[in-house]
């Protein structure tokens, strides 16, 4: 997924410069270059104000910039197909936000079906039991807590621990709902409390079919904008730099 910018008529530039043509190369790369950076940032922008609470610096480093030189006037602005460490790859996580249609599985979603926990065809949603930080993503503190207790294979298996001194200990169970149990619980993953006489159950991942998104933003129309905008600008100004430089 990537935009390319290229260029077309340079030759007949190049033939109107005669001697200075050289130049033209020059001032063609770093002007790809200025817009290849310019449909970036528009790209952030973007990102910023369409994604539901705004977004993460995850989502700010999708994207990088494949610069042009003299010997290659094309510059590319890509989705990275990297992941950040031990993280989810920028594709597989973004890519179905320019696309439209399904996203593809998340690493812990591919952790759980590999344990037996979630069955082929389904997906996963947060349960209100489940803390979010401000962009709607799972805490990590939570999904770490959650899955080494689930992936214990000891169901019900209690976490004891103490709020504070003089606090009453608090035990933590999970245990997993597969569809078609005998339950009038939702399929999912759930937490269960329990402070003395009282216990609290709560939702914190719910199993459900995947869905389609809309396209958040449009590459192809972002790209011809910034394109059209910036690049003939960015030209004039750098061959009149090449230009003025190369009568010294």
């Amino acid at each position: 997924m990537q935009i390319n910018i290229k260029i077309e008529g340079l030759t007949e530039v190049r033939a109107m410069l005669g001697n200075a043509a050289k130049q033209a190369n020059y001032a063609a790369s770093r002007a790809l270059n200025t817009t290849a950076y310019a449909v970036n940032a528009q790209l952030k922008k973007d990102m910023a104000a369409t994604f539901k609470g705004g977004a993460t610096a995850y989502s700010l480093r999708a994207f990088s910039v494949k610069r042009a030189d003299k010997n290659k006037l094309t510059a590319e602005v890509a989705l990275r197909q990297d992941a950040p460490a031990g993280g989810t790859s920028y594709t597989k996580a973004l890519a179905h936000l320019f696309t439209g249609g399904r996203r593809k599985f998340k690493n812990i979603e591919g952790w759980l079906r590999g344990h037996g926990l979630l069955p082929n065809g389904l997906t996963i949603a947060p349960g209100r039991g489940m803390p979010l930080d401000r962009y709607g993503n799972m805490r990590r503190a939570a999904l770490t807590e959650m899955l080494g207790a689930i992936g214990t294979q000891r169901p019900g298996l209690r976490i004891y621990r103490r709020t504070g001194a003089g606090k009453a200990q608090k035990a933590t169970a999970y245990f997993v709902v597969k569809p078609g149990a005998t339950t009038h619980l939702h399929p999912g993953i759930y937490k269960r409390q329990e402070t003395g006489n009282k216990s609290v159950l709560s939702p914190m991942i719910l199993y459900v079919d995947p869905v389609a998104y809309r396209k958040f933003i449009d590459l192809d129309k972002l790209g011809h904008e910034v394109v059209t905008k910036t690049f003939q600008p960015a030209f004039d100004a750098e061959l009149s730099k090449a230009l003025a430089s190369a009568r010294l």
